[in-house]
């Protein structure tokens, strides 16, 4: 027998089944009775079996709706057990997987821990550096996340969702002689390389240079407790993002023109991005970052 029954058809099996009642079947599923006779019709057609024969007690079920209602019910239950996932972070204790460049580690990472552990005690966490190794493994389909700035040179595969805004600053130490931004394009500049966005080109040098401010960096660190400390001891002057200008230096204002403003993402897998985890942790990355920068 080939059968290729509607689910809905199955449900009226079974109300028939229970009620026996053409009328009642068709108030308790919000139908008429001319639809529920129509959907019985088909039925006997697909199954080859009379199904229900009408007696002045009721419709009685016929042997072959007898043998197979326990069937019918073990359909219409697997159906109901589909469902999306249920997420509780109180209870969840599962790895949570964060990639994420230095700079957001040292400027939001404990506030970060804190935050998840106080919601997800029982969780197991990694917060690591991201690079291309990490960038190989979530293009691969690790179930991690990373968080970063907008990165166009990601495939279409990974989703890139933002959560907050920084803006870019340059800075020098508190007693640098430089006075206002145009005259640091007589001192030298310190870069800080931020794997996975400015690994071959600086795209806030480029935006200088378009209004006429050449600077040719003498260093690139990839570490910024190394960029501070070589700005606070010369005349080297760095770029970060507000808040982030450590203690003993000062930021300077840039041209209205040159104001840039850089999207934190959280990326992930794009088939992943829905996941329950997923979405609690752009949550918690959201108001991490939130109460921050308050």
């Amino acid at each position: 027998m080939d059968i290729n029954l509607d689910i809905q058809n199955i449900l009226v099996i079974k109300r028939m089944y229970e009620l026996r009642n053409v009328g009642l079947v068709a108030e308790s599923l919000g139908k008429t009775s001319g639809a529920i006779s129509k959907n019985l019709s088909k039925l006997k057609l697909q199954l080859d079996d009379p199904l229900f024969i009408q007696t002045k007690n009721g419709f009685e079920p016929t042997t072959f709706v007898e043998t197979n209602i326990e069937n019918f019910e073990q359909i219409l239950s697997s159906i109901e057990a589909i469902k999306h996932q249920v997420f509780s972070p109180e209870t969840y204790q599962g790895n949570i997987k964060i990639y994420a460049n230095t700079l957001f580690w040292e400027r939001f990472g404990s506030k970060l821990l804190f935050a998840l552990t106080k919601a997800a005690p029982h969780a197991r966490y990694s917060f690591l550096r991201w690079g291309s190794n990490a960038r190989n493994r979530l293009i691969d389909g690790e179930e991690s996340i990373a968080v970063h700035y907008f990165d166009e040179t990601l495939p279409q595969s990974i989703s890139q969702k933002a959560f907050g805004e920084g803006k870019v600053v340059f800075f020098v130490r508190d007693d640098h002689p430089a006075q206002d931004f145009e005259s640091l394009a007589n001192y030298p500049i310190a870069l800080f390389k931020t794997p996975g966005w400015n690994d071959n080109k600086y795209p806030v040098l480029e935006r200088l240079r378009n209004i006429g401010f050449h600077v040719n960096p003498r260093v690139e660190v990839d570490h910024p407790a190394m960029i501070h400390d070589v700005i606070f001891k010369s005349d080297y002057f760095g770029i970060t993002l507000s808040g982030s200008v450590p203690e003993g230096c000062r930021s300077m204002d840039l041209p209205e023109q040159l104001t840039i403003d850089v999207s934190y993402v959280m990326s992930c897998r794009r088939s992943q991005k829905d996941a329950p985890l997923n979405q609690w942790l752009f949550q918690m990355l959201k108001s991490t970052l939130k109460n921050k920068q308050a």
